[in-house]
């Protein structure tokens, strides 16, 4: 697949050129792809974009636990970490704050990931294969679909998501009563959110048809003027009386958009439970 023109100079030309010479010298690096913002077209690369790659190696160790990397470039810090299809991923930063993530695969994980459908949705937004000796360019091209993934639930799913919410406002909030400041900013800020951005992620794609991502990337390009404006209230300091705000901000938010979310998809919408939370952080904050 060919990579989007941009007039963004290639600041990983050296770095892909290093690897690719190993790769010719290496019989047992045998293939490299790479993904991501480099070869995508919605939105390319830019001044803070990182490389992304998948290498398929007999010898996965050298890659993740040893010195390859650094065979590429001036290795600053460096660390390893799980990544899809049970694989791992050395991510890397070199000199000049050069951001390199590597999902090291043998070929028969990487092959296996292409074929199962594992390394769709890391892929089907742009690849390009760099070094190829099993016939990987190939089967990308009958294996991995370029579309955008469109979220959905099932009404079961709904209720099950906005329940969940509004159970974990009112524990986020008896946590913050109690003086649990950490655990209570821990579920506003990071489980209330992610239930928030699932709720955001469908309302958006059915309302608007947009193109979400995934993790909340690019939310303030998908999500319309009002949301991000409510946004601002519903992140808190670490601070008892801004964590009680941000928590009705969030809860607010939140009711608005499943609302209005079930009425698009025509789904029962529990008002009991979002009445019966609402009542405790009136009544407690």
């Amino acid at each position: 697949m060919s990579t989007t023109t941009t007039n963004t100079p290639d600041k990983y030309h050296e770095i892909k050129q290093r690897l690719l010479l190993l790769a010719e010298n290496h019989a047992e690096i045998k293939a490299v792809v790479a993904i991501g913002s480099s070869t995508r077209s919605g939105v390319p690369a830019d001044e803070y974009s990182d490389l992304d790659l998948i290498i398929a190696t007999d010898d996965t160790d050298s890659w993740l636990y040893g010195n390859l990397p650094a065979e590429l470039g001036d290795v600053k810090i460096s660390f390893v970490e799980p990544t899809l299809g049970g694989g791992m991923e050395r991510r890397v930063l070199y000199d000049g704050w050069l951001d390199v993530d590597m999902i090291v695969f043998t070929a028969e994980q990487f092959l296996s990931a292409v074929n199962n459908g594992t390394a769709n949705w890391v892929m089907n937004r742009g690849w390009c294969v760099l070094h190829d000796k099993i016939g990987a360019a190939e089967l990308l091209k009958q294996k991995i679909t370029l579309e955008i993934h469109k979220p959905d639930f099932s009404e079961t799913e709904f209720q099950n998501l906005v329940n969940n919410f509004y159970f974990h406002t009112v524990w986020a909030a008896k946590k913050l009563l109690r003086g649990e400041l950490w655990f209570a900013k821990m579920c506003l800020d990071s489980y209330l959110k992610n239930l928030l951005l699932k709720m955001l992620e469908v309302y958006a794609a059915t309302k608007n048809h947009a193109d979400v991502w995934h993790d909340g990337r690019f939310l303030d390009r998908w999500a319309d003027a009002e949301i991000r404006m409510e946004l601002e209230n519903c992140f808190a300091r670490y601070d008892k009386l801004d964590m009680k705000n941000a928590l009705k901000s969030t809860h607010r938010l939140f009711a608005r958009i499943a609302k209005e979310t079930a009425t698009f998809k025509n789904f029962a919408y529990p008002s009991e439970a979002e009445k019966f939370s609402k009542e405790f952080l009136e009544e407690k904050l």
